[in-house]
């Protein structure tokens, strides 16, 4: 079944919100080809990478072209960025995901909010269908929501900061450096199902407004 994609704004004051595709292989790789509704324009800087803006409480529902699959990552106010900087001291983090990708072998759709590199952003994921889990499938998941920077251990589905292999801290940025203190227990980071035999549904991505910057 096909997975929609919901990014909304669930705070009271415009954002901007910046989308980056990832160069993956039957998914689209070029983001004016993106369908999108209510009325939504991407301003493309890249052939993987644009943005467009969101006012206060409204959605917007974006998908690939027929038979693709959909892969990248959403962030706000910001594109990405692996170290902090003077506007955002506590770095950025990122909604990622990849969606419709029953072409791939074993594929797995795969949902996260990255805190690798900090948050700037309070992200929260709604999963309107049941069959989203994490731990190997011992956890179901129907909600995700990172914290401020460095109070992310423990949370599914969000990585905290510093450990890029969610139970470790192996190779982050070198301007965020080794972090395993704040390393999960167990595998919690990445939300899956089977993308050939899914229950279809809903990704619906509300950004909750900026965390704090001091």
């Amino acid at each position: 079944m096909t997975t929609k994609l919901v990014v909304q704004n669930n705070s009271d004051k415009a954002v901007d919100v910046y989308i980056t595709l990832g160069a993956t292989q039957g998914c689209v790789q070029d983001v004016s080809q993106i369908i999108t509704s209510h009325q939504t324009h991407i301003i493309k800087l890249y052939p993987l990478q644009g943005h467009f803006k969101l006012q206060p409480h409204e959605p917007a529902i974006l998908a690939a072209p027929n038979g693709e699959g959909f892969n990248g990552n959403f962030s706000f106010d910001t594109p990405p960025l692996n170290c902090p900087t003077d506007t955002l001291p506590h770095g950025v983090n990122l909604a990622e995901f990849i969606i419709n990708n029953g072409f791939q072998p074993g594929g797995q759709e795969t949902v996260d909010n990255s805190c690798v590199c900090g948050a700037n952003a309070f992200i929260e994921f709604v999963l309107t269908a049941d069959d989203w889990t994490t731990n190997g499938g011992s956890i179901s998941v129907k909600n995700i929501k990172n914290d401020v920077w460095n109070h992310n251990t423990g949370l599914n589905g969000v990585f905290p900061y510093g450990c890029d292999n969610c139970t470790a801290s192996v190779a982050p940025p070198s301007c965020v450096g080794l972090k395993p203190q704040y390393a999960n227990k167990d595998p919690i980071c990445n939300v899956q199902r089977p993308a050939s035999s899914n229950q279809g549904g809903s990704v619906i991505i509300k950004y909750n407004g900026p965390t704090p910057k001091y």
